[in-house]
């Protein structure tokens, strides 16, 4: 009797598995008679395959690949069978252990490189560090670059011959190809990449927040599991958590004066003082308490003439659970009038065209090298320990001490919600937003860049605490204007 696909069943011998044909012009399915579930598959092309089709005890269906024949041959099929119905007697589902055996043999030949150009197009979704140029330069994403950098030697082994001891191995001997001045160890940037490369192995293997349905690799690997490696950051002391570096005033009375253009005599050998923006830039950092990033990415076009405001593009985080590629967020902040002077005071800015970079490198790009400005200054000035992004925090810091409101400063510094530090509802952000409506309005902000810049002005000429404390008092006051906006000239 024939039913669909199926032929009569039959007690299977070699002769007949090997000399049946199929001429029915479809796949035909044959059940051996001695074993149940054993099925022989032919196609129309006599491709034959073992197969068991049965129920586990709670009457699910299961079907299983035992193999092709004749490279299995009928015995082996057979005692595979029937190790596999035993194993489902049992309550076992010999389906996890196909697919556990089959996920070894492809790790055993999957490398390190194949994998994360598996998991970088995931990961880039939700995560900026998977994604190519989060900041700005940069040809690789950040997690991807620490992971070549510190693992080079496991890149190209088979996942299926490496073992946690080898990554510990190389987290415990990488040394550093260009050390950073003054440090005696890495251990920073390891600590970094073991991270990263630990999500990408917890991604692979199903492992802590990837155990859900469809939350790890389609496919589980069989890979060590990195959490049991020492994080060789945390008994660093040269490390620091929450970072706290401000300049001191005696600090910026040294630095201040070479935060100039042109750049100052000899400063960086070999350059052109009007061809080095790079000091300059630290300057504009300050006085608008920005990031690196949107200092390089700049451009002429971002600047309004009229109202003497800079639009640029600001980092932001994700909400939870969202999904697509991240925007980052379009923000107006207000412009100092020392700030706006610094502008017309640069040839790229006045002689520009709207598309090119306000502080550009020699060579016409995006500025480049500020570690080694940074060097320059600090030899120059006989500073140490800081970080150009502790210009921003010190600026924040000195807006504190002069009175101004946080929320105005968070404003400043392109924070996502600038008022979580008032007594007011998570929803605030939603309907206070971040624009100008009433032109008469006291602009706080403007208020506070241009307090900010007069303090630095007088920084090298210390004022007395009455002074401090009078500048201070106008973060509660309006405004009146010292000079005509610089401005109105260059318009």
């Amino acid at each position: 009797m024939t039913t669909d696909n199926h032929t009569a069943p039959r007690e299977f011998t070699d002769v007949f598995v090997r000399g049946f044909k199929n001429g029915a012009g479809k796949r035909l399915e044959i059940r051996d008679t001695k074993v149940t579930g054993l099925v022989l598959r032919i196609t129309p092309k006599n491709k034959k395959t073992f197969t068991l089709q049965t129920r586990t005890v709670d009457q699910e269906k299961v079907q299983i690949t035992i193999g092709s024949y004749p490279a299995v041959a009928l015995k082996d099929a057979r005692a595979i069978a029937l190790k596999h119905l035993a194993e489902i007697a049992r309550g076992h589902d010999p389906r996890e252990q196909v697919r556990q055996i089959k996920a070894h043999a492809e790790a055993h030949n999957l490398t390190l490189t194949a994998l994360l150009d598996e998991v970088e197009p995931i990961f880039g979704l939700t995560k900026s560090m998977w994604r190519k140029s989060n900041r700005f330069g940069r040809t690789k994403p950040e997690a991807r670059a620490a992971i070549e950098n510190v693992f080079s030697e496991l890149l190209q082994r088979p996942l299926g011959k490496l073992r946690q001891s080898d990554v510990s191995k190389m987290v415990k001997g990488y040394t550093p190809k260009r050390p950073k001045k003054g440090k005696t160890s890495a251990n920073g940037a390891v600590a970094r990449a073991l991270a990263y490369l630990r999500t990408v192995f917890d991604w692979a293997a199903h492992r802590g927040r990837f155990t859900k349905e469809n939350a790890g690799r389609a496919s589980k690997l069989d890979l060590p599991d990195l959490g049991n490696i020492v994080d060789p950051s945390i008994d660093d002391p040269t490390l620091e958590g929450k970072r706290e570096r401000v300049l001191s005033q005696d600090e910026l009375v040294s630095v201040l004066p070479l935060l100039v253009y042109p750049a100052p005599p000899g400063l960086r050998s070999g350059l052109d003082p009007r061809e080095d923006y790079g000091p300059v830039a630290f300057r504009f950092l300050f006085l608008t308490l920005s990031r690196r990033e949107e200092v390089v990415e700049a451009r002429r076009k971002d600047f309004d003439l009229q109202s003497g405001t800079w639009t640029k593009k600001v980092k932001t985080r994700r909400k939870p659970g969202s999904h697509g590629p991240a925007e980052r967020r379009i923000v107006a902040i207000p412009l100092s009038d020392t700030a706006i002077e610094l502008l017309l005071s640069l040839p790229s800015f006045v002689e520009g065209q709207p598309e090119d970079l306000v502080f550009p490198s020699s060579g016409g790009g995006p500025l480049c090298n500020w570690d080694r400005t940074q060097d320059a200054i600090n030899r120059d000035s006989g500073t140490s320990g800081w970080h150009r992004h502790d210009l921003r925090r010190t600026a924040a810091t000195i807006l504190r001490q002069l009175g101004v409101k946080p929320a105005v400063t968070d404003t400043l510094l392109c924070h996502r919600n600038p008022y979580n530090r008032e007594q007011v509802s998570s929803a605030a952000a939603s309907y206070m937003i971040d624009t100008k409506i009433l032109r008469d309005a006291v602009d706080f902000e403007r208020e506070a860049v241009n307090m900010l810049a007069d303090a630095l002005a007088s920084i090298c000429k210390p004022c007395s605490g009455s002074e401090l404390a009078r500048m201070g008092e106008a973060a509660s006051s309006p405004r009146v204007e010292r000079h005509p906006s610089p401005w109105a000239t260059f318009a």
